[in-house]
């Protein structure tokens, strides 16, 4: 377990039990064997399909867009959230049988990899961003 996360942990137990908590009933080894070696659930809600999708960070690891009846005019436009450096989303595309363009607007970026214009028709679109803090944007790491 990374010591950040170990020190955290210790401040916040010594924040809520400062008072005469015997040492030997809570300890810091015991809640660090209990989370470690355990799944990360990903967060998915529901996202409505739409020329503009709405996407929090804050609540979404995973978009799954499905559906998609129209070209995506900005992906930029309803995305909210407040991303710390090394965050993920992955945006899962699949159009109605019509390829469907993308436009992804000012918070998204390529890197090596560029950035999809168009769906795939009938085929889910997988696209990974990392968040980039250096210029504040998705930053475009793998596309399938």
């Amino acid at each position: 377990m990374n010591e950040e996360i170990k020190n955290f942990i210790e401040q916040k137990i010594r924040e809520h039990f400062h008072n005469g908590l015997d040492s030997q009933i809570l300890k810091i080894e015991s809640i660090l064997g209990y989370i470690a070696n355990k799944r990360i659930i990903k967060r998915v809600p529901p996202i409505t399909q739409s020329a503009t999708p709405i996407i929090n960070t804050d609540i979404t690891d995973v978009a799954h867009i499905t559906g998609l009846a129209q070209a995506i005019t900005s992906m930029t436009t309803n995305l909210t959230g407040n991303p710390q450096e090394g965050d993920t989303l992955r945006i899962d595309i699949t159009d109605n049988g019509t390829a469907r363009a993308i436009t992804w607007g000012a918070s998204f970026e390529a890197s090596t990899v560029a950035l999809p214009t168009t769906t795939v028709i009938s085929a889910r679109l997988d696209i990974d961003f990392v968040w980039n803090s250096v210029n504040s944007k998705w930053r475009c790491i793998k596309v399938a």
